[in-house]
């Protein structure tokens, strides 16, 4: 009995992970790359632990068709992938339309909800200071994978197009 409980107690453990990482190599496999400004979350400590913590930065978005007066939810965002390095057209449509017409679609409350991107303990402060001067120049950049489903998930954070070392968070 002794040796079944060790067995399981090694194998599970190490399933779990297997599992966690087969399940997000098939959201990355199945979703689409978007690139989007960033912006901090919250100015006063952009850098918790050893993650970075931001928002999604659209700078205003255009309607591709008018979503006022619309019960809430129906509102989404209307994706389109844009030249390498280039920031990703983004405008208002109904979620209806957006998912029919458009290359990647997203609910409105992604741009308000922070993000996180993990980064070597070492190099923490260095590039914490690295995003905080792209953000002000607006050459930090996050590609999010987005799946069908309208799940975002960020995939690299960039300054001036160079990918930072690190990962995503959420």
């Amino acid at each position: 009995m002794s040796r079944r409980f060790t067995l399981v107690a090694v194998v599970l453990p190490l399933l779990a992970i297997v599992l966690g990482i087969v399940r997000a190599q098939l959201f990355l496999g199945r979703s689409r790359d978007f690139v989007f400004e960033i912006g901090g979350y919250d100015p006063r400590d952009l850098l918790r632990g050893h993650y970075l913590q931001f928002s999604l930065r659209v700078a205003s978005v255009p309607a591709r068709e008018a979503c006022v007066d619309q019960p809430p939810g129906t509102c989404c965002l209307c994706l389109t992938h844009a030249e390498p390095n280039q920031v990703s057209k983004v405008e208002g449509a109904t979620c209806a339309t957006a998912r029919a017409e458009c290359d990647g679609v997203l609910p409105l409350d992604v741009l308000k909800r922070p993000y996180r991107y993990y980064v070597p303990e070492e190099r923490a402060t260095n590039i914490e200071w690295r995003v905080s001067a792209a953000m002000q120049r607006r050459a930090a950049q996050a590609v999010v994978a987005v799946d069908a489903d309208g799940v975002a998930r960020v995939r690299e954070l960039r300054i001036d197009g160079e990918p930072i070392p690190g990962g995503p968070g959420r």
